[in-house]
């Protein structure tokens, strides 16, 4: 069994802010015993002068690429269970907010397969040991039923890296 250490969460820097708004992505594995899969969180920073009002449910666009720049291929897994509710959130001026954006209703795979599911923007990938790249863009759009103050647009984020290790993967 390797000794390499789990990798906690893995932050990357902050998007460029698009019109006041900036983003990124966190990272991080989960034990489910005995489903394995990364949990993805969706951290919004508002530079703007005024309060941003944003949904927890963006659109969003994902690809997952290998050390070469490969893309990973997607694989289908069963869902069940609630879908979040839609909810919106005010990002106050110099203030910035987290929540969940993975699919969590999506069945995982077990340590015996040697496999993590990661599962984003209604796409699924098995990722075994090594490094990864995942590339994530947002889209915002008008909502009617919306605060005047919602936040409109694309928002293209910086790249993640996603390691998995033996470790994660070895069976207790």
């Amino acid at each position: 069994m390797s000794k390499d250490p789990v990798p906690k969460a893995i932050a990357n820097v902050w998007s460029e802010p698009v019109n006041g708004l900036a983003g990124r992505l966190l990272v991080e594995f989960e034990d489910l015993k005995p489903g394995l899969r990364h949990g993805v969180y969706l951290e919004l920073k508002n530079h703007s002068f005024d309060p941003i009002a944003v949904p927890n449910q963006p659109l969003i666009h994902s690809e997952l690429f290998d050390t070469s720049g490969k893309p990973i291929s997607t694989k289908g897994y069963p869902a069940s269970g609630p879908i979040p509710i839609p909810q919106w959130a005010i990002v106050p001026r110099d203030a910035y907010i987290g929540f969940r954006v993975d699919m969590q209703i999506v069945g995982v795979p077990t340590r015996e397969q040697g496999m993590v599911l990661l599962a984003i923007g209604g796409k699924n990938w098995e990722v075994r040991a090594g490094a990864y790249e995942l590339k994530t863009a947002l889209v915002f759009k008008k909502e009617d039923e919306g605060p005047q103050n919602q936040w409109v647009g694309e928002l293209e984020l910086p790249p993640v890296e996603v390691v998995v290790t033996t470790q994660m993967l070895a069976v207790n």
